[in-house]
């Protein structure tokens, strides 16, 4: 009789998970519960049962590794537009280009790349060209052009 009740102590419920659950995993993975953690969770909507059928039918698509290949794709094409991009800034001797002002720009036009994804060792001080690697994960670096011009450039040409 003892033994029974170990076995059942110890019986795990694959379950999806349909949010992030601190200490359990991210939304999309598939993870292991105790019975009684199963009925929480379940009554709060988070999860849903994981059976090889449910897997590779209706919840094919909440799939942690589906979303993660979308979101490859995603950050490939992304880094196709960020390497044909040109972001041109002009400076006085008293400004710099920072990362900030570089996410910005982007948001400007339209792509939206945390300042933290920026890869920039030091603000940008002096006019030139540079090549400025973004992080877009997935271990898929972009570079982005940047050309910093002066004020006194545009000046001296007028």
């Amino acid at each position: 009789m003892k033994k029974s009740k170990k076995n059942k102590k110890n019986k795990r419920l694959p379950v999806l998970l349909l949010d992030d659950i601190v200490n359990l995993g991210q939304k999309g993975e598939v993870v292991m519960v105790k019975p009684g953690y199963f009925k929480y969770l379940f009554s709060l909507g988070k999860i849903k049962l994981a059976t090889k059928e449910k897997l590779s039918g209706e919840l094919k698509p909440l799939l942690l590794e589906t979303k993660v290949e979308k979101r490859k794709l995603l950050s490939e094409r992304l880094k196709d537009e960020l390497e044909r991009l040109v972001l041109e800034f002009r400076i006085n001797k008293y400004s710099s280009i920072t990362r900030e002002k570089i996410s910005k720009a982007l948001k400007d036009k339209g792509i939206n790349i945390p300042k933290a994804n920026i890869v920039l060792e030091q603000k940008i001080k002096e006019s030139g060209e540079y090549n400025i690697a973004v992080k877009l994960g997935h271990d898929i670096i972009s570079n982005l052009k940047v050309i910093i011009k002066n004020e006194s450039e545009k000046n001296n040409h007028s």
